[in-house]
């Protein structure tokens, strides 16, 4: 029997983890093409760290071919999704064509920015490696800037830093800049109590999917660390040295303000990428996620081999009636289900409903502070932030990548970011 063609577009927690089951499923029964424009896949989780100089930028990265292109039955390309012809069962890149039995799109997320004027002009996103180096090089370029200038009015719009949202990229970015301020105020001699950093939140409380005593703890922690966090504030414009603000209740009682500042970093929202829309797949009514059935077959594709997985994916849960949360876990749990089906489709056997299993929430508020809850039990403290470094420990172990464990305990311990 010829070998089945299965192509996987984009690599993050979705395609790695489809591309493993798949390739250790199917060792002498497919090849299996995986195109994404990096040759490495991003450790979305950690981009704060790169933002506010915790970590260099090669903390991030797990090589794809160090993790995946190391099975004989996998080839990665770097390349960029161009057009799916469905018609002749090929993927076209801006290199190449690829023909393919089973499809994979597991292209990820992109920032949402709701319509806010001006978030893409003078706003700064963190949804990527790039967009985190670029956090890097502005935040330098502020306090650089801040050390020299004597207008009382200019310092403090150079030393105002905001972040819109308070999920949990928005909290771990504002928990980041606070070690990221105290080693700023050494290097360039600028007092602490010089630095403002804001987060802005539309509504009346913080990281609304966390456990309540949990989000309190952390409000507490961020309060004492001198960060402002100014809910029921909810932006409505982005300029270049400040935001507008409603705050208030019902739109009728809202006032409006500006908020000062040469920096926003914008956490509110995820949507599925865009440049999935290359495939002409069915979407959502919002958020542009793919709809998919609970074997994660794209709808309308369920007879020809096209799967789609992570944040991209638009899977109902029925329970809830909501798609599958944008996180890690469902990511690696929609991709693999996705692999589990094309393999049971290849083998012959039954296929797997999708079933959402997540093990609990971590978020880190600075290198030294934590709160989560694992399975049913609260942590915060030292014991929540030991547990977070072991989710990544144990990462490396899925990838069976003893480089990336011994560079992590590296990377955290002894080789820190410089500003």
């Amino acid at each position: 029997m010829a070998k089945k063609k299965i192509v996987i577009v984009g690599a993050g927690f979705a395609g790695v983890s489809a591309t493993r089951l798949l390739a250790k499923n199917l060792k002498n029964d497919a090849e299996i093409t995986v195109i994404d424009k990096h040759d490495f896949q991003t450790s979305m989780t950690q981009l704060h760290e790169v933002a506010a100089s915790r970590v260099e930028a090669d903390a991030v990265q797990y090589h794809l071919n160090r993790t995946i292109g190391k099975f004989n039955n996998v080839k990665v390309v770097k390349e960029s999704l161009v057009e799916l012809d469905k018609a002749n069962k090929k993927v076209i890149t801006d290199k190449n064509s690829y023909d393919y039995d089973y499809l994979v799109v597991s292209m990820g997320g992109e920032p949402n920015d709701f319509g806010v004027p001006g978030v893409n002009e003078y706003g700064f996103t963190l949804w990527s490696l790039e967009d985190a180096l670029k956090i890097k090089a502005h935040l330098k370029e502020m306090v650089q800037a801040a050390a020299k200038e004597a207008d009382s009015e200019k310092r403090k719009k150079l030393l105002t830093f905001s972040v819109a949202g308070s999920g949990f990229t928005g909290i771990e970015m504002a928990g980041e800049l606070i070690d990221w301020r105290k080693k700023a105020s050494k290097k360039y001699g600028i007092p602490e109590s010089e630095f403002t950093i804001n987060i802005v939140e539309m509504m009346p409380t913080i990281m609304n999917i966390l456990d309540r005593s949990l989000a309190d703890k952390a409000l507490v922690y961020l309060q004492n660390k001198n960060i402002n966090v100014l809910v029921n504030h909810g932006i409505t414009a982005v300029a270049q040295d400040h935001i507008t603000v409603n705050v208030g209740g019902r739109d009728e009682e809202k006032v409006v303000k500006e908020i000062p500042g040469n920096t926003l970093i914008w956490t509110t929202g995820v949507q599925g990428n865009t440049e999935a829309e290359a495939c002409q797949l069915s979407e959502t009514e919002r958020g542009h996620r793919l709809q998919a059935n609970e074997y994660m077959e794209a709808i309308g594709e369920e007879n020809h081999g096209i799967y789609v997985a992570g944040d991209v994916s638009g899977y109902i849960v029925p329970e809830n009636g909501r798609p599958t949360p944008q996180i890690v876990e469902a990511a690696e749990q929609t991709g693999s289900t996705a692999a589990k089906n094309i393999i049971a489709d290849i083998k012959g056997g039954e296929k797997t409903k999708f079933v959402g299993n997540y093990r609990g929430t971590l978020v880190s508020i600075g290198s030294g502070y934590a709160v989560g809850i694992v399975g049913k039990t609260k942590l915060s403290g030292f014991s929540a932030t030991f547990m977070k470094h072991m989710v990544y420990l144990v990462y490396t172990f899925e990838i069976r990548s003893g480089h990336y464990f011994f560079k992590y305990i590296n990377d955290q311990l002894f080789h820190k970011g410089a500003i």
